[in-house]
């Protein structure tokens, strides 16, 4: 599956409280690193960027979220989930202690990272961590009491790729995490119960084919129907003939 990242806003950090004597973080490095990044990404580059927020260990910053940000969102367009949930784990560990102050970036990182561990690795602690990001999601409200319609969207995805996991582990036949364990993890953001959408099992589980599937015309999903919270999980199976041609949809 193909990952289409949200645009990240450039956020403000509140710096945690220093003493008179404290110095500010030191970001040298990261601001160095991320501005050759920015410039020519490439695997030297990125390689470059990667060492400098290792060794940062300090608050976060404008530059080192910034940095994270920038990492996630090139990693995401590529084709190495392995990266992909690398750098979106550390983002989100580095994001965590101000999770509310950027709770966006925050889960959107988080949202990420479930993802490319599941393409990666198809292990059902994506699927837990999917159900952290719609929990997260639902609980979050603005000043006037509302959900946030970057909240709202990031939900509907996270209940879409829950259903896709879902999907998934049935045409295997693998165990999964059951509504109920999901569930668990929604009252930890809220004290009502969450709706999920619920999936169709067929009798008959499809094998499962590792792939990337070519698009021409890319398909779209009409944007009207996904504001109206219409998602859903496909498990498709093909046969091809000889020629290549597609035989038997299923």
């Amino acid at each position: 599956m193909r990952i289409l990242l949200v645009a990240f806003l450039v956020c403000t950090v509140s710096a945690a409280a220093h003493t008179a004597m404290a110095q500010e973080p030191d970001v040298t490095d990261i601001v160095a690193a991320n501005d050759a990044f920015t410039a020519q990404p490439d695997s030297n580059t990125r390689a470059a960027l990667v060492s400098a927020l290792n060794a940062y260990d300090d608050d976060p910053t404008v530059q080192s979220v910034n940095a994270y940000i920038g990492l996630m969102m090139h990693d995401g367009a590529g084709d190495s989930h392995e990266q992909t949930y690398a750098s979106a784990s550390a983002a989100t560990a580095h994001f965590e202690p101000i999770a509310d102050i950027i709770p966006k970036q925050y889960l959107e990182a988080r949202f990420l990272a479930a993802v490319a561990l599941f393409n990666d690795k198809q292990h059902r602690d994506a699927m837990l961590e999917m159900a952290h990001v719609l929990g997260a999601t639902g609980s979050i409200e603005n000043a006037d009491e509302e959900q946030p319609e970057w909240a709202t969207s990031l939900g509907w995805k996270a209940n879409a790729w829950i259903l896709a996991m879902e999907a998934y582990f049935e045409s295997l036949r693998e165990d999964y995490p059951t509504s109920e364990e999901r569930q668990v993890i929604y009252a930890e953001y809220r004290d009502d119960e969450v709706p999920e959408r619920t999936l169709h099992r067929s009798d008959s589980g499809l094998p499962y084919c590792s792939g990337k599937m070519i698009q021409r015309p890319a398909m779209r999903y009409p944007s009207g129907k996904a504001r109206r919270g219409m998602f859903g999980a496909v498990i498709l199976g093909l046969e091809l003939d000889s020629s290549g041609q597609v035989i038997n949809p299923k």
